[in-house]
């Protein structure tokens, strides 16, 4: 289907021809005209399927049609973390670009001036405001955001908002919000408990499946069955034997990437980290230096596996394997975009086989086997035995204790520290100028 097919606004339409956008996605041609009919809505689509565009089309063309007052927000889209925050924030400047709609993104990580700043914008009131929980939250609190006239509510990613902790943030945001609005929902996964949440708080919504459960066809995926103390010296070999410009690594935790960093720049390789100890400032400029190509390879958490469009990516390197199998097709996915072809490597430790296998009946298909270096040992059945238990026996041990912290960061008496930390610092950015670049989709 076109785009002129659809009833969106004359505005909307030259905005999209102008990035010479003419046709539409699957999950575009079935979600905009529902919205357009003002229908709550929930959609599962993953990363790079189009939702962005897919909801902010029509919400402009319902907003520049109906009225509105100015003094008041009138849509509010959330976000989990302040990347792919800032990516609907560009996306809007471009499909905005010949309309009057002023827009105001909120993200926390910045000094008092911005939060200062953000404060003026929300009072005086905005079209569209798009932020991650636990920023709204604090001006909600301080009582510098009125909810009580918004008529439409966005949740993208909500999948990943719920695990990060933010389902009573959302609620508590949602009760400021008037009964009769229009509510989107969008969501990689949908398991029991993401469609209870999502049921929550939408009536009787239309529902949109976009099966992408399986990587692009150009991704040549393969694995390194291996102990856990042999995947850096993998990861030197891989990266020695391949390209290693525009590569992405994906570690399972802050501790690992910040290791591996050190040791890869440490034997020249030209690395970056991305984690969610750095500064705001910092992170901004590790992405720019790896977008723009002065930085060859990006170590990261998962905080950079979904919402980020770099269309250019070679490789993508799992040091750990992502324990829900749906991360483990975001993570490659960054690679073989726009019709590219790409390679993902996975390193399998002996306590990671399991994880392994969920991924490959996911996918129904078994992800081909590479051999290890000379001299290195591969796990036996019995590997897998003791490291199993091991697991296990440490799990009931610490069990309670971990879930005791996990809920006292995640549920509703998390201190600000503990928000602000599982909310990874995002930063804010003040309103939008139609002189910016043509943004991603």
């Amino acid at each position: 289907m076109l785009f002129e097919d659809l009833p969106l606004s004359e505005d909307v339409l030259d905005a999209i021809y102008d990035m010479r956008f003419e046709t539409c996605t699957p999950i575009q041609e079935e979600a905009i005209p529902p919205i357009l009919d003002g229908r709550d809505l929930i959609g599962i689509a993953q990363t790079g399927t189009g939702k962005t565009a897919a909801y902010l089309l029509p919400l402009l063309t319902l907003l520049q049609q109906e009225p509105h007052p100015e003094d008041s927000v009138n849509c509010l889209i959330m976000a989990p973390t302040r990347e792919l925050a800032q990516q609907i924030d560009k996306a809007l400047q471009g499909f905005a670009y010949y309309m009057d709609i002023n827009g105001v993104a909120v993200y926390g990580g910045n000094d008092g001036i911005r939060f200062e700043q953000e404060r003026r914008s929300l009072q005086r009131g905005a079209d569209i405001i798009i932020a991650t929980p636990g920023r709204l939250i604090s001006h909600i609190e301080l009582g510098k955001c009125d909810l009580s006239r918004t008529t439409h509510l966005i949740l993208d990613e909500a999948d990943r908002m719920l695990d990060m902790g933010f389902s009573a943030d959302i609620l508590k945001i949602v009760e400021q919000m008037p009964k009769e609005r229009q509510t989107i929902l969008f969501s990689a996964t949908m398991p029991p408990d993401i469609n209870r949440f999502a049921r929550s708080i939408t009536k009787d919504p239309v529902e949109i499946h976009i099966a992408v459960s399986k990587p692009a066809e150009k991704i040549r995926q393969k694995v390194y069955v291996c102990f856990d103390t042999q995947k850096t010296k993998l990861v030197h070999h891989i990266l020695s034997t391949h390209s290693s410009k525009r590569v992405i690594i994906f570690a399972g935790s802050k501790l690992r990437v910040k290791e591996l960093n050190i040791s890869l720049k440490r034997d020249g390789f030209n690395i970056e980290a991305m984690h969610s100890d750095l500064e705001q400032k910092e992170r901004d400029q590790i992405m720019l230096d790896f977008k723009s190509g002065k930085t060859d390879i990006l170590v990261a958490t998962d905080i950079v596996s979904r919402g980020i469009d770099i269309d250019d990516i070679t490789m993508v390197i799992n040091y750990d394997v992502p324990h829900d199998a749906e991360d483990y097709v975001h993570r490659i996915g960054r690679t073989a975009r726009a019709g590219r072809e790409g390679c993902a490597f996975t390193l399998v430790g002996e306590k990671e086989m399991q994880a392994l296998k969920n991924i490959e009946r996911m996918m129904e298909m078994e992800v081909p086997r590479e051999a290890l270096l000379e001299g290195m040992q591969v796990p036996t059945t019995e590997d897998y035995k003791v490291a199993k238990r091991t697991s296990h026996h440490k799990g009931k041990q610490d069990g309670g204790r971990y879930r005791n912290k996990k809920n006292t960061q995640k549920g509703r008496n998390a201190t600000p520290d503990d928000k602000a930390k599982s909310q990874h610092r995002h930063s804010s950015k003040p309103r939008h100028s139609k002189k910016t670049q043509t943004p991603q989709s």
